[in-house]
């Protein structure tokens, strides 16, 4: 059993990366991906990697990790869409991984592995920022590691635990900043919540863990303009919180929170109506409920947060999205019919949906080669190998074939709809 669930994760994380790398270059940078792309360029032209610059001038708002990183997959080639983005697509992978590794020995291989399955398959993850330039999924991993190591070490070896959640922290205080911290604490608070012993907070073991593990965001603070960058990082929290919003923005944020989460936690947040059925006696399931409603109340409260600033807490949310629905199955013949049927009806849906958004046969032709050359490995070196009887099997695949055909399509027809300059 424990071989079984582990290949079928590989198999799904290896054509999931396939599909996230279909493309993945063809689109221009939007948004905040030219800033991010900016810093690494003037990165590698001054060789100064500790001062994040654009054009020039220093750059507080952001610390300069996931630049490092951007730049570390830019050396071989320049810096390109495809070397920037990267890096976001192999962080949803990675912490897929770590939600399995981290958690199959607390939960089991199976529940390990339905958790692993659907954080990466939540939709601002999916089709949002797996393959944008930007430090969420990077910061997202960072924080995962920190939580799930420190969960993972308290009762066995708690110096390590402190030691590794800090280490990691100080990683994504790195990535990200200070909103870091508050993903950690909330974490462990809930755990003592759960768990009762608040003394250990106390405890000889956090103060080296938090002096030691802390050490890699307080060199780099040592490094730079420390005040300015302390202050700018300390603006960016308050800056969102309440009064610090116009009244209207506030009231539209409020209001629009609980449907903006919903779609982002698509197509799981579906089950989450069923959460009421959970029972929260285990204490694992509990700790990871709670952190997960701290975090996302605290940011429906500040009214300047942005949804995608919740990224970090889905893994937990994975957790209790996997509990409602991995107990259900469906019948292993209805299950093959369902992914046959998805697959003979994507290519025929691309042409079409293709050729009425873009107008442009010859490309639609040329991008369903490119779906096809995913869709076919995909579905006969992996969909027919394993039985998709439990529903988060079977959901998950279905959404690896959507993140296929969004690639193949999406991103072309975009560049090709793009504005020339």
């Amino acid at each position: 059993m424990e071989k079984k669930e582990s290949k079928f994760l590989f198999w799904f994380l290896g054509f999931l990366l396939f599909a996230f790398v279909l493309n993945i270059g063809t689109f221009v940078l939007i948004h905040e991906e030219p800033r991010r792309g900016i810093i690494t360029f003037e990165m590698l032209k001054t060789h100064n990697f500790l001062q994040p610059t654009v054009l020039g001038i220093p750059y507080f708002k952001k610390p300069p990790l996931h630049e490092w990183v951007t730049s570390l997959f830019s050396l071989p080639f320049g810096v390109s869409e495809a070397a920037l983005r990267l890096p976001s697509a192999l962080s949803v992978v990675l912490t897929s991984l770590v939600i399995f590794f981290f958690l199959k020995g607390i939960l089991g291989e199976r529940r390990a592995l339905l958790s692993a399955l659907v954080y990466p398959t939540f939709f601002m993850v999916l089709f949002g920022y797996a393959t944008k330039c930007e430090p969420d999924t990077l910061f997202t991993l960072f924080v995962t590691l920190s939580t799930f190591s420190w969960f993972y070490l308290f009762e066995k070896k708690e110096l390590f635990a402190w030691l590794a959640g800090y280490f990691f922290i100080s990683l994504a205080l790195l990535t990200k900043g200070l909103p870091a911290l508050q993903f950690f604490f909330f974490f462990v608070v809930s755990y003592f919540i759960v768990n009762g012993n608040f003394k250990k907070l106390f405890s000889y073991q956090h103060l080296i863990g938090l002096l030691v593990g802390m050490l890699p965001f307080v060199l780099w603070l040592y490094s730079v303009d420390s005040k300015k960058a302390l202050e700018v990082l300390f603006s960016e929290v308050v800056g969102r919180a309440p009064g610090k919003v116009n009244l209207l923005e506030s009231l539209k944020h409020y209001v629009t929170y609980p449907l903006r989460f919903f779609t982002a936690a698509l197509p799981w947040s579906f089950f989450l109506f069923r959460v009421k059925n959970l029972k929260f006696e285990e204490k694992t399931l509990k700790v990871f409920a709670v952190a997960f409603l701290l975090d996302a109340v605290l940011y429906w409260v500040f009214p300047g947060s942005r949804l995608r600033y919740l990224m970090p807490a889905f893994p937990l949310l994975a957790v209790v999205a996997s509990e409602t629905v991995g107990s259900s199955s469906v019948s292993l013949r209805k299950s093959k019919e369902l992914v046959r049927f998805t697959v003979e009806a994507a290519v025929p849906l691309g042409i079409l949906l293709g050729i009425a958004f873009s107008g442009n046969s010859y490309l639609i032709l040329k991008l369903t080669v490119f779906f096809i050359l995913f869709l076919y490995p995909a579905y006969f070196g992996f969909l027919t190998r394993f039985e998709f009887t439990q529903t988060v099997k079977l959901v998950a695949a279905l959404m690896l074939v959507s993140r296929g055909f969004f690639s193949s399509y999406y991103y072309p027809i975009a560049q090709y709809k793009y504005p020339k300059i």
